[in-house]
């Protein structure tokens, strides 16, 4: 047997057997502190854990045999036989989208052969607007009109008389639907098993979601998880049908969720020391790592650093944090080398990715072929979405040395983003919207939701303008749009803009994802406008705001140690939910409405904490370290 490369998706013939081959050791010695090509550490999270997953479904069938045996073979109720050369196409569902590994045995009573193409897909999909980054998908399920389009495996293997034959392919494969096309050779062959053993990072979720008064609510959650949980291995995987590769721009929200549902901070462990290992001569981290391919987005550095921000806010591991800092310094001096005359941050190098969104006008063109980009700023080299993130990356990280013990830092970190904002303001505020460039090259492509989101995540924005910028940009169709992943900061925005703003949206805000399930996916779509993957942990975000806004768990000290407990008792008449906080608590909130008509709101922790409470329109009260409160609203 032949495999003609190795990649992902295999093409296998006969071939003759070679010779055996024997490994030979390098017998590498190493002195006086000279290194080994591969300076191995023991594991530092996991193995992976396997659980069945479920493919008995068949969509379409064209062949002999009935569809009935073909849903028993799949069920493991029996083998199937396929007449010597007869020919199957079969469309087979598996019940949700998987990450699994495939294996079918094969046997023939006589000396024959088979051949075997499998085409994996995320869902049935209408015909690509340009395959494979611009697709046009609506039912996953609609085996009628839609297509099975995706890589393939080719096999053609010898069934030697009475011998039991396995294939399965060296890595997993993502599919939620797949098209076999089956040929027998020239005797009788049985198809005696198929089997599918989903792999993935084991989650172990601690948290729970029941929200009664919501329908969607609970396929909202499942589905978020199952997202998660198909896009981790042996890191934080963007997508798993397509490149399966780290990125820092989008595991760091996705390591916020996996805080909240499990209270495990070891693949983001991992994440954070893999990117520290990726820094450029620049002073920049990779995109992406590890990559063959080295790649550079301009904010994702930046991302970065929040992840270790974030990991000290949870686990408050000092020295671990305080390992990164002057890694942490240098992307900031990156940054700080790219300040033009006015302040702001511009003039990356051609080879930097200016990426900010997936925007459906934010396309490429012949002058600058990178999509993503905001289309103004382009031709100046000026986009006001990196000084704001700069800003507001900034403030967080003199938050984080401060609490490792480095207020030198803090105050430098705090000068610089005060001096940004107020060219910010002084450039790229037209008098009522911030720009994506200087104001004075707005045109009508010149306005995003992105930047006013920035602009109250950076400061840039007074408290007073706040509402009316986040509101009027979200509202008017002439603002480009955040996607799934910047929504995630749209709903920071949202809070830090008061409990009117982000509760007057929450109905709305989830109308995408409910689209989603009502088109029959069982993870969330990397975005609405290329419909390429379909599936992206950064659409995740419910399970943050599920657990952080809704419930009111909001850590606010290092290590989990304090936290203010604000639940969004308007938006919901009836709940229960447990949220893990840190790596050894969780807590448990529930409210419901009593006789008198008030709801009585409990929080339980499993360990005490430090416990700042707040009921809306309220004032926040210090309940000192605490395990259980009960309040009336």
């Amino acid at each position: 047997m032949r495999t003609d490369s190795v990649q992902i998706n295999e093409k296998i013939v006969p071939s003759s057997a070679k010779e055996t081959i024997t490994p030979v050791p390098y017998n590498i010695k190493t002195l006086n502190g000279e290194l080994p090509p591969w300076r191995l550490r023991s594991r530092v999270i996991p193995t992976p854990e396997k659980t069945p997953a479920s493919v008995n479904t068949v969509r379409k069938n064209v062949g002999s045999l009935d569809s009935d045996h073909w849903v028993a073979y799949l069920s493991g109720q029996h083998s199937i036989i396929l007449a010597a050369g007869s020919s199957h196409t079969l469309e087979v569902q598996a019940d949700v989208h998987s990450t699994a590994f495939l294996r079918w045995t094969f046997k023939a009573t006589q000396k024959s052969q088979i051949r075997m193409k499998v085409t994996y897909s995320e869902g049935y999909e209408n015909e690509p607007r340009s395959y494979p980054f611009f697709r046009s998908k609506s039912d996953r399920l609609d085996a009628t009109n839609g297509h099975i389009i995706g890589p393939y495996d080719d096999v053609t293997l010898d069934l030697p008389a009475s011998q039991t034959v396995v294939y399965e392919p060296f890595w997993f494969r993502t599919f939620r639907v797949m098209r076999w096309e089956i040929t027998a050779g020239a005797e009788a062959v049985e198809l005696s098993s198929f089997d599918a053993t989903q792999v993935n990072y084991p989650l172990a979720v601690k948290a729970s979601w029941d929200e009664p008064g919501d329908k969607d609510a609970k396929q909202i959650w499942d589905v978020s998880i199952r997202t998660m949980r198909n896009c981790m291995f042996d890191g934080y995987s963007d997508c798993p049908f397509y490149e399966q590769l780290q990125y820092s721009g989008d595991s760091r929200s996705v390591g916020l969720f996996h805080y909240l549902l499990s209270g495990d901070d070891r693949l983001m462990r991992q994440t954070i020391t893999n990117f520290a290992a990726s820094v450029t001569p620049e002073g920049l981290t990779q995109s992406r790592f590890p990559s063959h391919v080295p790649q550079i987005i301009a904010g994702f550095s930046l991302y970065w650093i929040l992840q270790i921000c974030d990991h000290h806010l949870y686990f408050g591991d000092t020295a671990y944090s305080r390992s990164f800092l002057p890694r942490i310094d240098g992307v900031f001096e990156f940054f700080e080398s790219h300040i033009d005359g006015l302040g702001l941050v511009s003039g990356f190098p051609e080879d930097v990715w200016q990426y900010v969104d997936w925007v459906t006008t934010w396309g490429a063109t012949d002058t600058h072929p990178d999509k993503g980009v905001p289309t103004s700023g382009r031709e100046s080299n000026r986009h006001t979405y990196f000084s704001m993130l700069y800003a507001y990356v900034l403030k967080q990280a003199a938050r984080l040395v401060r609490d490792v013990g480095r207020p030198g830092y803090a105050d430098e970190y705090e000068s610089r983003a005060a001096s940004v904002v107020k060219a910010i303001r002084t450039h790229c505020f037209d008098g009522k919207f911030f720009t994506d460039s200087t104001a004075d090259i707005a045109g009508e492509e010149a306005h995003s939701q992105h930047c006013q989101v920035f602009a109250v995540l950076s400061g840039a924005a007074t408290p007073e303008e706040r509402p009316r910028l986040l509101k009027e940009s979200f509202s008017d169709p002439d603002f480009s749009k955040c996607s799934y992943v910047m929504m995630f900061y749209a709903l920071r925005a949202f809070a830090l803009a008061g409990d009117e703003v982000y509760e007057s949206a929450w109905e709305s805000v989830w109308d995408p994802w409910r689209k989603m399930l009502a088109n029959n996916l069982t993870t969330w779509e990397e975005d609405d406008v290329r419909q390429r993957s379909d599936c992206h942990a950064w659409g995740s975000v419910p399970i943050y705001e599920y657990c952080t806004e809704l419930a009111g768990l909001h850590v606010i000290a290092p290590g989990s140690s304090k936290i203010l407990f604000s639940p969004r008792l308007n938006l919901s008449r009836e709940l229960k939910a447990k949220v893990a906080l840190g790596s050894s608590n969780a807590a448990t909130v529930s409210w419901s409405v009593q006789d008198d008509g008030r709801k009585k709101v409990e929080l339980r922790l499993e360990s005490p904490v430090w416990v700042i409470s707040k009921l809306p329109e309220g004032e926040e009260k210090d309940c000192g370290a605490i395990d259980h409160l009960t309040l009336s609203f």
